[in-house]
């Protein structure tokens, strides 16, 4: 990353920028670029094209006050289309909010995973297209030009939906200056965001173990109710599939080992949401409640504005009131922060200065992969050769 003089713009201290990229998005002069660090993370590079102006300084989520909004409105819900809700994490909220606005001619922006399997922001205009941003993306997306899109079609008079991290919203609404009526924004409950730089690596080790391009990825392939698998398949056949807390991507992720520094103090957790509209997964529901939808995914909804208020009485999505509380003992999103594990800094220390293979060897355990593959020597090879030498931490 380039040095940055005494003379440049405040902007967020490292540990708390979030990467949103509306400083970038937004100066005048093309000055900051979002550039990755040795975490993997992007963070903003201010160049000597910068005249000092002060608008990313003015836009800056991280620098601004947020005001406190009513406490949020809270639904359990569910798409009435199985095949959506097959596809979907929980109950297929967000496939129905955006089906409603593409049939009416609008845009909607999420997170896509590219041929290269980078996270990238996108946006569809297709019904067609829509699988594309449905399903969990676990890894912190690029927004690319989204911020400058998203006000492209909002200039032309389209409705857009916008979905991202309540980090990412907030960078949106910075960077347009205002809450335009035709932009309908949804946060996710986000539990934080992981390395970019340690997913790209995870896709290069199955890559070396399958000697195969890795062909799609599924984070949160929906087997039940909330349960989750994580199901990769690989050009010319070949797949993993395992519990998602039990692979290894999976074993990191929740220990919390590469999220975003920023994570672990995020000023979103709590109920107080930046979006019109927050979506996740309703877990811990009575067994009594629904339990045949409960089988099949039910979301968690909460109306955050009286724009999201109105918006949801035009989704076709069946729903049921519940409590605030419910909604905060069922996920801690709403509630607190991520926590920092000790061992954070000894694994990116390694992750930065050994091969991959020797991080999954010393931080993760691989005992529960479950690689669907026939007559893998190499993979038996490779997993050998890691057991011999870890230290099971599961």
């Amino acid at each position: 990353m380039g040095m940055i003089s005494s003379a440049s713009p405040h902007l967020a201290p490292k540990e708390h920028c979030t990467g949103c990229g509306a400083c970038a998005s937004g100066c005048p002069r093309g000055a900051i670029k979002m550039v990755s660090d040795k975490e993997g993370f992007l963070y903003p590079d201010v160049t000597e094209a910068c005249v000092h102006c002060g608008h990313c300084t003015h836009i800056c989520p991280m620098l601004k006050h947020r005001e406190q909004r009513p406490d949020p409105t809270v639904f359990a819900v569910w798409n009435e289309n199985d095949e959506m809700r097959r596809h979907s994490t929980s109950g297929g909220a967000f496939a129905a909010i955006a089906s409603f606005v593409l049939e009416s001619g609008g845009v909607v922006f999420g997170a896509a995973m590219d041929s290269d399997m980078r996270v990238v922001h996108t946006a569809i205009q297709t019904k067609e297209d829509l699988p594309r941003l449905m399903g969990a993306k676990l890894v912190q997306s690029d927004m690319g030009e989204c911020f400058q899109q998203v006000r492209y079609y909002l200039d032309r008079g389209m409705d857009v939906f916008f979905t991202g991290t309540p980090c990412q919203v907030d960078g949106l609404y910075r960077f347009l200056g205002e809450s335009p009526e035709r932009l309908l924004t949804a946060d996710v409950l986000c539990s934080g965001v992981p390395s970019p730089g340690v997913w790209s690596k995870t896709v290069e080790a199955m890559h070396y173990i399958k000697q195969r391009r890795v062909k799609t990825v599924q984070f949160c392939k929906k087997t039940s109710g909330a349960d989750s698998r994580f199901v990769v398949d690989f050009e010319g056949g070949g797949q993993y599939d395992a519990p998602l807390t039990k692979s290894d991507y999976g074993r990191g992720l929740f220990r919390g080992l590469f999220l975003r520094p920023a994570c672990y103090h995020c000023p979103y957790c709590s109920t107080n949401r930046a979006a019109d509209l927050t979506l996740g997964t309703f877990r811990g529901l009575p067994a009594d409640f629904r339990p045949n939808q409960q089988k099949k995914g039910i979301s968690m909804l909460l109306i955050n504005t009286v724009k999201g208020a109105h918006f949801f009485d035009m989704i076709p999505l069946q729903r049921e009131k519940r409590t605030l509380q419910e909604a905060v003992e069922s996920n801690p999103a709403l509630s607190r922060n991520p926590a920092s594990p000790k061992e954070r800094a000894a694994f990116f220390d390694a992750y930065v200065n050994q091969p991959f293979h020797k991080v999954y060897q010393r931080f993760f355990s691989i005992s529960d992969w479950s690689y669907r593959v026939a007559n893998d020597g190499k993979l038996r090879n490779f997993i050998r050769r890691i057991k011999s030498g870890r230290k099971d931490k599961a």
